[in-house]
């Protein structure tokens, strides 16, 4: 029986490449370093934020750096929206007694300020957010939160979100319709994969009626 489910945020529920996008070449601006591409960005750009940084050359420190986003995002808030099926979906997980527990690299103000928006708050038991590196805070996240590993899965976008999964035994969901590739995700061997967590209710129904 699937207990908790920890999704990750950006590309899983949100939809907000285009501000991610534009927020980073804003803050790498800031830096004195140009612009990039939307080809480049795809290609360089991977989690933890330093292994980004480190190819562009750049050092950072983290809380600078959240604090740049908490002033450069907001300005991109239009372009922001949930995935059409994601509400639908944490409802689901809801209505099937799954504790939903979002874990995040983004930062925390913005990331309720998304919740609020999206009108999903009642839906999410706990967020726990501002992680520049889930794989360091994953153990203590489980151990909070009284997480029963077998029972769990973990959503994400990213091959991070994988490695972070692997690294405390939990099953790991990628999902195709955020930020890393197919190619990517399959390299890092996640679990399964899935579309978007639109599929995730029927990936859970399989997994029970085989227990």
């Amino acid at each position: 029986m699937i207990k908790a489910v920890i999704l990750d945020w950006s590309g899983v529920v949100s939809n907000d490449w285009e501000a991610t996008f534009a927020t980073s070449n804003d803050v790498l601006e800031e830096r004195g370093h140009p612009r990039l591409s939307e080809e480049k960005f795809r290609e360089l750009y991977e989690m933890p934020w330093m292994r980004f940084y480190k190819k562009l050359g750049i050092k950072i420190v983290v809380q600078e750096e959240y604090d740049k986003w908490e002033r450069l995002f907001p300005k991109y808030y239009p372009l922001v929206k949930a995935f059409p099926f994601a509400k639908k979906a944490m409802e689901w997980l809801k209505q099937h007694n799954k504790k939903i527990l979002i874990f995040s690299a983004h930062n925390q103000t913005l990331l309720e300020k998304e919740i609020e928006n999206y009108g999903m708050k009642e839906l999410i038991d706990c967020v726990d957010t501002s992680h520049e590196d889930k794989r360091k805070k994953i153990e203590a996240i489980v151990l909070r939160h009284k997480i029963e590993k077998e029972s769990t899965l973990y959503v994400g976008d990213m091959v991070h979100d994988v490695e972070t999964a692997q690294q405390e035994g939990i099953r790991s969901v990628a999902v195709l319709c955020g930020y890393d590739s197919k190619k990517k995700l399959e390299k890092a061997k996640p679990d399964f994969i899935i579309q978007d967590i639109g599929e995730l209710p029927e990936l859970i129904e399989k997994l029970e009626a085989k227990e």
